[in-house]
């Protein structure tokens, strides 16, 4: 009789383990979720970039403003997003207007997420990589957000395999190569990679998803703030649990 007891115990007490592990994950993945949501709400977010950021391609809105990926960022996140973008600009400043370092300068310091997307005019308007011009440009704009932005997270975003590959061969340098360079800097200067260039997504293989050789239609914007969204939920979760990467300097 006492043996029964003690099994009967034991596995009561199995059961209510159990049950309280099962209660615990189930409230824990519902927190996630839920936090997932908040976390972006009264932040900031901005996208620097170019005619891909612009969202040339896509559809407009009843303004004739171009909806682009970080419209639904916006929506997805519930953070604001500012669009700091301009079609046809390198990343050095070189005395031209809009191009992504003078966006750069303009970025509050409290702002909690970067979406860098640039380069990829570098490679058509022939900025040279084998004398260190692009390289150079590289670096000065990701050291300047490092040390400029310290409490804001970086993602880093490479452009699509596209076309412009096989019409500008007189480049000295792939489009590959430019955008690897931006990879292994990102990973020296502690970014985040959305790695577009060796993903599928490209008109060279998805065109359903763009309106030209380069450009994203709508179908092609919303995918991109998935993907981008999914990335940002990412770290933003190992953030909130260390309590750090979110925080700004106005908190």
């Amino acid at each position: 009789m006492k043996d029964k007891t003690i099994k009967f115990i034991a596995a009561m007490s199995v059961l209510f383990v159990t049950a309280v592990i099962s209660l615990w994950l189930i409230i824990d993945r519902a927190y996630a979720s839920e936090s997932d949501i908040k976390l972006m709400q009264g932040r900031t977010m901005y996208c620097v970039g170019d005619s891909i950021t612009l969202a040339i391609g896509g559809d407009k809105d009843i303004n004739g403003r171009y909806i682009s990926f970080s419209d639904y960022l916006e929506q997805y996140s519930g953070a604001t997003v500012i669009n700091s973008s301009f079609e046809g600009v390198q990343i050095g400043d070189y005395g031209i207007n809009n191009c992504i370092m003078q966006r750069l300068y303009g970025i509050p310091v409290d702002t909690s997420v970067i979406v860098f997307w640039a380069g990829v005019d570098d490679f058509i308007w022939g900025t040279p990589m084998n004398y260190g011009r692009y390289k150079d440009d590289v670096d000065y704009a990701f050291s300047y957000m490092k040390n400029a932005f310290p409490f804001t997270k970086i993602i880093i975003v490479t452009t699509f395999k596209n076309r412009s590959e096989a019409i500008r061969t007189d480049r000295g340098a792939t489009l590959a190569q430019f955008m690897q360079y931006q990879v292994d800097a990102a990973s020296r200067y502690g970014f985040s990679v959305v790695d577009f260039y060796n993903m599928e997504l490209s008109p060279l293989k998805t065109p359903e998803y763009f309106a030209d050789d380069i450009h994203p239609n709508d179908a092609g914007n919303r995918l991109i703030a998935d993907i981008i969204y999914k990335k940002i939920i990412g770290i933003a979760c190992s953030a909130e649990r260390s309590h750090f990467i979110f925080q700004t300097t106005a908190m």
